[in-house]
């Protein structure tokens, strides 16, 4: 995807954000290799512990919601991204501390590379497909955003058609 294109998504994501309230952003970095997603599992004790989710995290000030995606996939996996390819959707929540976090997925290629975790964040990692979704401990709106990825993803397509990007 161009970077212009992209820089148009996130005025209107910023946007629509600012228009809910909204001020705690988190990116969310899907990889795909050999037809596999990356994800990764929440340590013990840690907020939603023992989970699986997407590689990312929270977005700094200053920081487009892109380079938090590439940051975050890095920090958390070891990889670097090559290009963020597509916009996948979004979805708000709640956490301990706060009322409404929204959480922007995004689509990456990423160089050929080793996972190295971050231990204080995750304490494993899997690549997975619709068959082995069901065995991962998730939470039910990753579940549902992993889900429609998987089931959506063809070869050749950027995942998640965009009638289901957001809500």
């Amino acid at each position: 995807m161009r970077p212009e294109a992209l820089a148009r998504i996130e005025q209107r994501l910023r946007a629509g954000a600012d228009r809910d309230g909204i001020t705690d952003l988190v990116v969310g970095v899907a990889v795909f290799r050999n037809g596999k997603l990356l994800v990764v599992r929440r340590v013990p004790g840690d907020y939603l512990g023992g989970m699986y989710e997407l590689p990312g995290g929270g977005v700094e000030s200053g920081e487009s919601l892109l380079e938090g995606a590439v940051r975050e996939l890095f920090e958390e996996t070891g990889l670097v991204a090559r290009c963020i390819t597509d916009f996948l959707g979004w979805f708000d929540y709640a956490t301990r501390t706060k009322a409404r976090v929204r959480k922007f997925s995004f689509l990456a290629e990423a160089e050929p590379g080793e996972i190295t975790l971050d231990p204080d964040e995750h304490d494993d990692y899997t690549w997975i497909d619709a068959d082995s979704l069901g065995a991962l401990p998730m939470a039910p709106d990753m579940r549902e955003a992993v889900d429609l990825l998987i089931a959506e993803r063809e070869p050749g397509t950027a995942g998640i058609p965009p009638g289901s990007r957001g809500r």
